[in-house]
């Protein structure tokens, strides 16, 4: 509970609350945002004592000083600037947050001076206010321009461009219970706290962003579900675009480029009571022409220059359970929305060239008609239903009757190569020409660019095998049918039954095993990502981490050795540590990636991700027979139980407890949730035992973990006559002397982590 509030008062001044829901039309998109980033504070100055402010895990108190009221903003008083004496609190509520806030204050806990404070709120803030006294007073004459620059860093550089969570409170006139506070601390700087209802971690906190990252003002420190809150989703639902039917002409220019004009019909309907306006994701090059309602009244849209926010606005605000048919026509003509080079073109596979719903789980399923050039193969997403050539034109029909969040294409002068096998149909598509042009490019600079002969099949095999493998070991794909594209960049993408590898795959096969590895990978994203999808940017390595272990795997059984899989496990383990102390863990996603440290996420979610089921299937393999079902089948199991669905790092960790037969929270809060990596000092001798046997005593200390940190270790103790005896032994925090089960003979030789049972670091002693 807030501390009681005292007031040095003047005069009385009431500051308006905020309605539930405003009354009539949020009115015209731009008259809403001047009146947010031209704010002025009013001529009122409210004296303050010790006022509390408690928003979740963050506590604003403005201990002595001065309050500005600012002009309203949709007719009601939604901020102030605060100046004085104050102090700002934060303590996430999980211990993961709490070790990533340490990175930017020091302490798991932000404690700091507050000497200026600017408020934009849209919750019970304006009811504390009302309930103050106010008078009639001057207004220093900076107060106005620190209250625009604050909302500013919330703004883009074009008129109309605001931040989507902060601008969908104000033009729908909501209370949403949104709280902004960008704040001068005396220790930290700059900081901006918010609780942004529009996402399901609505707790935040942002430090200034470097000044050339990624083009915004503030950099995420923390973010973490409100209190009795539970991240299921990345949004909260409150509007669902289940279908769409997009008809999409793709147009050659005479610089070969091609421009894109297209209608999009989208069905809506409203989890919740939502709008009137309503945010959509069309990339930043895309122009609006014209929009329709279902019974063809026209419709409101505003979109900033160069923005890919578009903002649509609704008859009336929708009750639950409304449904509305929205048809939008558009058109880009801009080579950043669709890329060529040489015979190639790439489509961004995060690009929304369709508009991509803002409010709900972006799931949907897609009736798509593409007109192309004739010269050009063709591939999307989906089942092709129907193909004609109409002069110079084709047009092909492709149903995605499957939800997903993605819906691309890609195209190109390719020769395409058909793999008709029973399981499945493969289309693998390629351009010679532009293979051999690069060579010669290459050439005439007077370097040498090797080139594989058979390039088209040794891919093809790659695909064809992994598709085979991973089907046998968990069950089969959601698709039968698979194109696969090359793209003019060194990277992959996966989506339902459409694969995009880079150019390099085909040219030319590194003989490290990296490009069956790169295939694989992307052929398991059929599975991992796009078969069991996660659900939020914390599970994100059970699609990733999934997809390169499994690739791992595939190469191990391509290869028939471990040779090349465990040479992998080596140098993510060395990327790993190189980076364990910069990144934050497995549980933060993305954000592991940093200006400082840009390749943190592919580090930890990727390599790390991969780590953790390896040491899940040597855990769960039985040392007597080195039969490793257990863990096959809990993969297979976890794949058919949630097929078609969303996860949670939560919904895997219950299918491994259900296998390993014990409790498994341990496990993933060290690994998942954690950063530590430990190194061993072990040192051994054999001792005699009971019976005639033989024991090895160890002694073994962690160093870099806490002392609850636990880990079963895999050992092989070689007795000599070709007899290996597999053990494990549970290595527990501080405790040092270990005695391993009754052998036959003594040891000769002593594996301590044999099979990298553990992610760590072994340094073996003298006894």
């Amino acid at each position: 509970m807030p501390r009681p509030l005292a007031v040095t008062a003047v005069l009385a001044f009431a500051l308006a609350p905020r309605p539930a829901v405003a009354q009539g039309a949020a009115g015209d998109y731009l008259t809403r945002y001047h009146e947010l980033v031209d704010v002025a504070p009013t001529n009122q100055v409210i004296a303050v004592h010790h006022l509390v402010l408690t928003r979740d895990a963050g506590e604003l108190t403005l201990e002595s000083g001065s309050l500005y009221p600012l002009a309203a903003v949709g007719g009601h008083t939604a901020g102030a600037v605060f100046r004085g004496a104050g102090r700002f609190v934060l303590k996430p509520a999980l211990p993961t947050e709490q070790v990533e806030l340490r990175r930017y204050a020091g302490d798991t806990v932000l404690d700091d001076s507050v000497s200026e404070a600017v408020l934009i709120f849209a919750d019970t803030t304006g009811d504390q206010l009302a309930a103050l006294s106010a008078s009639a007073g001057p207004v220093p004459d900076d107060v106005a321009g620190v209250a625009r620059d604050a909302l500013k860093t919330l703004a883009g550089k074009n008129e109309g461009s605001f931040d989507w969570g902060v601008m969908w409170t104000f033009l729908n006139g909501d209370r949403t219970g949104l709280f902004v506070a960008r704040l001068k601390l005396v220790k930290h700087g700059d900081a901006l706290f918010e609780i942004d209802p529009s996402s399901t971690e609505s707790v935040e906190l942002f430090k200034p962003a470097h000044r050339t990252e990624f083009g915004v003002h503030w950099s995420l420190v923390t973010q973490f579900p409100a209190r009795g809150a539970v991240a299921t989703t990345e949004q909260p639902p409150r509007l669902d675009v289940p279908h769409y039917v997009l008809d999409a002409n793709l147009k050659e220019t005479f610089t070969a480029d091609l421009d894109l004009s297209a209608t999009a019909a989208l069905s809506l309907r409203a989890d919740t009571a939502v709008g009137p306006w309503l945010p959509f994701e069309l990339q930043y090059k895309i122009l609006v022409d014209s929009g329709h309602w279902q019974d063809g009244t026209p419709v409101r849209t505003f979109k900033a220059k160069d923005s890919g926010l578009l903002w649509v606005r609704a008859p009336r605000r929708l009750a639950a359970g409304d449904s509305l048919t929205l048809t939008l026509s558009y058109h880009a003509n801009h080579p950043d929305l669709i890329d060529r080079s040489s015979e190639w073109f790439f489509i961004e596979p995060g690009v929304a060239w369709y508009p991509e719903n803002l409010l709900g789980s972006g799931n949907a399923t897609f009736d798509v008609t593409y007109h192309t050039p004739h010269q050009y193969t063709f591939a999307s997403v989906g089942q092709r239903t129907d193909s004609t050539l109409t002069g110079k034109v084709v047009t092909t029909h492709w149903v995605i009757d499957r939800p997903t969040p993605w819906a691309t294409f890609n195209l190109g002068i390719f020769e395409n190569h058909h793999v008709d096998d029973p399981d499945r149909t493969l289309d693998v598509m390629l351009s010679e020409e532009a293979h051999r042009a690069i060579a010669d490019e290459v050439r005439s600079l007077g370097f040498y660019l090797p080139q594989q002969s058979h390039m088209v099949e040794n891919v093809s095999a790659d695909v064809s095998n992994s598709l085979r493998f991973y089907s046998a070991l968990f069950g089969p794909p959601p698709m039968r049918h698979f194109y696969v594209t090359e793209i003019p960049y060194g990277e992959g993408v996966s989506f339902q039954g459409f694969i995009d590898l880079s150019a390099s795959t085909f040219h030319f096969s590194e003989l490290d095993g990296f490009d069956e590895w790169f295939r694989a990978h992307e052929v398991a994203h059929q599975w991992w990502g796009n078969g069991v999808q996660p659900a939020t940017y914390r599970d994100q390595w059970l699609g990733e981490g999934f997809a390169s272990f499994s690739a791992l795997w595939y190469l191990a059984a391509e290869r028939r050795h471990s040779d090349e899989y465990f040479k992998f496990l080596d140098q993510y383990r060395d990327d790993i540590k190189g980076e364990a102390n910069d990144v934050g863990p497995i549980w933060v996603g993305y954000r592991s990636s940093t200006f400082a440290v840009p390749q943190g996420a592919q580090t930890m979610v990727y390599e790390k991700g991969a780590w953790i089921l390896h040491m899940l299937r040597i855990m769960m393999l039985d040392v007597k027979t080195m039969n490793e079902d257990r863990f096959t089948a809990t993969l297979k199991d976890y794949y058919q139980t949630y097929a078609g669905r969303t996860v949670t790092t939560g919904d895997f960790a219950g299918v491994v407890e259900r296998h390993a037969g014990i409790p498994m929270d341990w496990f993933f809060d060290e690994w998942v949730k954690g950063t530590t990596i430990p190194t061993y000092h072990v040192a051994w001798t054999n001792q005699p035992g009971d019976n005639g046997n033989t024991v090895i005593k160890f002694r073994i200390t962690q160093e870099h973990v806490g002392p609850d940190f636990e880990m079963p270790v895999l050992i092989a103790a070689d007795l000599g006559d070709n007899r290996i005896a597999h053990f494990r032994l549970m290595v527990k925090g501080t405790k040092t002397d270990y005695v391993s089960p009754p052998l036959p003979a003594g040891a000769k030789k002593v594996t301590f982590n044999d099979l990298h049972s553990t992610l760590c670091d072994v340094k073996m002693e003298s006894w």
